[in-house]
C-alpha cells in the first residue's frame, strides 16, 4: 500500500476568534512566514519517513490552511525536495478557470520533472462564498470543467469550446504536461454521483473521511461505470484520507485529536449558511426550507488516534471495506496541536505505520 500525507500549513500564530471567515486583522506576518517553515518542515520529515507522497490542497480564509494557491506551494516544495513526488488534492475547479488551470498543472508538471498528481474537486460549501460561484451550477460546470481541463491536457491541436457553462474560441495551452497522456488525475467519491463521474472520466477516486459501508457502496457505483468506460481500475486508482495521529501510547495520541470546530465556527447563522450552500451543491430545490435542528458540523468516520497498534487495526478494518491501494493521512491537522509534535508523529509513524503498509502488514507492527 501506498502512503501519502496531506500537509494543511496550519497557521501556529495565536488567534482570538477561531471562525470563518477569520477576521484578517488576527494575521501577523511573524507567525505566517514561520507557519509555512512548518508546513515545508512536515514535508521534509514525511518524506525521511518513507511516505510516497507530499499532498496539499486549495483553500481559503482560514487559520487551518493557509494555501489558497497550492500549486505555487508545491512548486516551491519540489525544489526543496528534487526526489520527492508531489499531490495537489486538490483545486477547488468551479472557482477557477479550467484551462488557465490545465496551463497551471502542465507547468508544475514540468517543473517537477513528472512527480506529480491532481486532484479536481468541487470544494467544501464555505469555498462558494470566496468569489461568489454560484453552488447551484456547481454540480454540472465542475463536470464539465473537468472535461474541458482533461481535453486541454490531450489535445494536440488547436481546438474551440462551446459549453454550457466554458467558451473559449482557441485552446493550445503551452507547456504540455511531461507525463502522458496527462498526470494521475483523482475525483472525489464521497457521492453516488461523484463516484460514477470518476469512474467514467477514467479518473482516480478519492474518499474523505468516509464509513466503510460508504465506501464499499460507492466503490461499486466506480467499477461499474469504469467498466461501461471500457476500463478496469486498480487498488492503486483508490485514495483514502483520514484524521491520523500516531503517539507510543493512545493517551499520547490524544493531543492530536483534530478540533471539532475545525470547518468553521458553531454559530447558527453560519450553521444556516454552510446548510444552504450545502443543499445548493447536493441539487435541492431552491426555496428549500432547512431544518435548523438538523444542521451542525460534518459528520464524519472517527480519526485514527491512537498507538501504532492501534492505528494500524483502525486502518484494516477501512482496507477490509474499501481495499484502497492508497492511503492519505492529515496528522494533527488543526493549529492546536503544535508543529512539534507533528514532527514528532511523523517519525513514529515512519518507524510504525509506513513499513507495516508498504509491506501490507495490518495486522500488527514488527518490534522496533
Amino acid at each position: 500500500m501506498k502512503v501519502e500525507i496531506f500537509v494543511p500549513v496550519s497557521y501556529y500564530g495565536p488567534v482570538e476568534v477561531r471562525s470563518w471567515p477569520t477576521p484578517s486583522r488576527q494575521y501577523d506576518s511573524r507567525h505566517g512566514m514561520r507557519s509555512m517553515e512548518c508546513g515545508f518542515e512536515q514535508c521534509e520529515a514525511a518524506h525521511r519517513a518513507g511516505f510516497d507522497s507530499l499532498n496539499f490542497a486549495e483553500h481559503h480564509y482560514s487559520i487551518n490552511q493557509l494555501s489558497p494557491s497550492p500549486i505555487f506551494y508545491a512548486g516551491l516544495l519540489g525544489q526543496r525536495l528534487p526526489d520527492a513526488h508531489i499531490s495537489v488534492l486538490g483545486s477547488d475547479l468551479p472557482l477557477h478557470n479550467p484551462v488557465q488551470l490545465a496551463e497551471e498543472y502542465s507547468m508544475l508538471d514540468n517543473l517537477l520533472g513528472g512527480r506529480l498528481s491532481i486532484g479536481l474537486l468541487r470544494g467544501t460549501p464555505n469555498e462558494y462564498l470566496t468569489y461568489g460561484t454560484n453552488p447551484w451550477e456547481s454540480k454540472e460546470s465542475f463536470k464539465e470543467a473537468v472535461r474541458l481541463f482533461i481535453r486541454a491536457l490531450t489535445e494536440p491541436e488547436p481546438f474551440g469550446w462551446e459549453g454550457r457553462y466554458y467558451r473559449y474560441r482557441n485552446v493550445s495551452i503551452w507547456p504540455q504536461p511531461v507525463q502522458r497522456p496527462h498526470p494521475p488525475i483523482l475525483l472525489s467519491g464521497n457521492s453516488t454521483d461523484s463516484a460514477r463521474f470518476a469512474g467514467e472520466m477514467g479518473c482516480d477516486i478519492g474518499f474523505s473521511f468516509q464509513s466503510p459501508e460508504s465506501c464499499t457502496a460507492n466503490l461499486e457505483v466506480y467499477r461499474q461505470a469504469a467498466a461501461t468506460a471500457g476500463w478496469e481500475p486498480t487498488a492503486d486508482n483508490i485514495l483514502y484520507r483520514q484524521f491520523c495521529f500516531v503517539g507510543e501510547t493512545a493517551q499520547q495520541a490524544e493531543r492530536g485529536r483534530p478540533d471539532p470546530n475545525l470547518f468553521g465556527g458553531a454559530s447558527m447563522d453560519y450553521m444556516m449558511t454552510m446548510g444552504a450552500v450545502g443543499a445548493a451543491m447536493a441539487g435541492v430545490p431552491k426555496g428549500t426550507p432547512l431544518d435548523p435542528s438538523k444542521l451542525g458540523p460534518p459528520r464524519f468516520d472517527p480519526a485514527w488516534i491512537g498507538s501504532p497498534e492501534q492505528v494500524l487495526e483502525q486502518i484494516g478494518r477501512l482496507h477490509a471495506a474499501a481495499g484502497m491501494g492508497r492511503v492519505e493521512f492529515i496528522v494533527g491537522g488543526t493549529p492546536s496541536c503544535p508543529h512539534e509534535a507533528v514532527v514528532e508523529s511523523i517519525q513514529l509513524m515512519g518507524e510504525t505505520i509506513v513499513p507495516a503498509l508498504h509491506a501490507d502488514r495490518l495486522e500488527a507492527v514488527n518490534a522496533r
